[in-house]
């Protein structure tokens, strides 16, 4: 069996141009743009003056220094920039820089609780003639600990949606619960980002980033949603983007591929790392308009999640799959998993995270989770994951 890093970085990115004159964004006149191209998933990425996403002569933030690597981790860093050079030429003009175009619907986005916990009989009650259309299902751990985010490295499965509807994702939410918020009652703000096979908003699976700063109450302009969807996400990296399609993927044993990921607040943004980078950010500034910093997410988390989640689109319960549709206890070359999982104290200290206070399974028979918090191995803190959906047959 192979097992690789590197290839997750072969992402789709064959452009072809479709436009190079200076015009304005589609989406809502945010950004200067100077290029259009169409990829070979057929996603429009628009090439913008990176200070056009902040307004006029705005000033981009500097990305901090990269993470520490744990020992033994793979350090692929020159082997992934040359992978990327190699599509350079399919690239935006020089100085630009990547922003998908909103396509495709958007999912409902909320956290897992301790209602989703077994929560099959509860759904089931509540739900009228066993109408699951809308539920969220969860395979989830979660820390309560004072943080500036975390990461952990992921495996990149290509899970089996019913239909386009459904989604099937493994992430992080870095949360702040009872934050401050202007004209209401306190809320739950979040950053997030992961994997997420979801037909309907991008055909491949992909990359995706999400926040709000509203308890997901609305969707909208510096308030909360997915991507690039909404303003508030700045780009800084001309390579990887949110909602960029991912084409090296892990099979049922064969190759393993993975990426890690994960979110830092330094200097008044959250940045979010993506294999060998920070990629970009969301302006701390986002969660604080009208009230006290320190009373939101502009200052610190206070829960970090990491989990896998399968949207519901049927009627019928779903057969989407969770990560590879293995169970967990298959291990390594079968299951999904996620392997050095980190937190960040509010002293900047990378620490082994332990979420064993807040697991969550939605229904043990069809997907669940199994962790080792802080095994002294290469693997630090880690959890395979997953499950085939209802009726039990993988892929289908």
């Amino acid at each position: 069996m192979q097992f690789s890093i590197l290839k997750a970085a072969a992402f789709a990115v064959a452009f072809q141009t479709t436009s190079a004159a200076p015009t304005t964004s589609r989406s809502g006149g945010r950004h200067n743009v100077v290029a259009t191209t169409t990829n070979s998933n057929g996603q429009i990425v628009d090439w913008v003056l990176p200070e056009s996403q902040n307004g006029a002569g705005g000033k981009i933030a500097t990305p901090p220094p990269s993470p520490p690597k744990k020992l033994g981790q793979r350090d692929n860093t020159a082997a992934i920039r040359s992978l990327l050079a190699a599509n350079a030429e399919t690239k935006g003009p020089n100085g630009t820089v990547p922003i998908l175009r909103s396509s495709g619907e958007k999912p409902k986005k909320r956290l897992p609780s301790k209602k989703d916990n077994g929560g099959l009989v509860n759904i089931a009650a509540a739900a009228d003639d066993e109408n699951y259309q809308g539920v969220h299902w969860y395979a989830s751990s979660g820390q309560s600990v004072d943080n500036h985010g975390g990461k952990a490295t992921v495996s990149l499965f290509k899970a089996f949606v019913e239909n386009g509807a459904d989604f099937s994702l493994l992430q992080t939410a870095v949360v702040r619960n009872n934050a401050a918020h202007a004209g209401g009652a306190a809320v739950s703000q979040t950053v997030e980002c992961g994997w997420i096979n979801y037909p309907n908003q991008i055909e491949a699976p992909h990359l995706f980033a999400y926040y709000t700063t509203n308890g997901y109450a609305t969707d909208a302009d510096n308030q909360g949603g997915w991507n690039t969807d909404v303003a508030g996400w700045v780009q800084v990296d001309a390579d990887l983007f949110p909602g960029v399609a991912i084409t090296s993927l892990s099979t049922d044993g064969g190759d393993q591929y993975e990426m890690e990921i994960g979110y830092y607040l330094s200097e008044g943004n959250w940045w979010l790392w993506c294999m060998d980078r920070y990629i970009g950010y969301y302006p701390a500034s986002l969660f604080s308009q009208g009230v006290n910093a320190a009373d939101t997410l502009a200052d610190h988390a206070d829960v970090i999640d990491w989990y896998g989640e399968i949207y519901n689109s049927e009627t019928a319960m779903t057969t989407t799959d969770m990560g590879s549709g293995e169970f967990p206890d298959t291990g390594f070359g079968k299951s999904a998993y996620m392997h050095n999982i980190l937190y960040v104290d509010t002293n900047n200290n990378y620490i082994d995270y332990d979420g064993s206070s807040q697991l969550v399974v939605s229904d043990t028979a069809r997907y669940n989770i199994l962790p080792t918090w802080n095994s002294g191995s290469s693997w630090g803190s880690y959890f395979y994951l997953g499950g085939p959906g209802a009726g039990g047959q993988i892929g289908a």
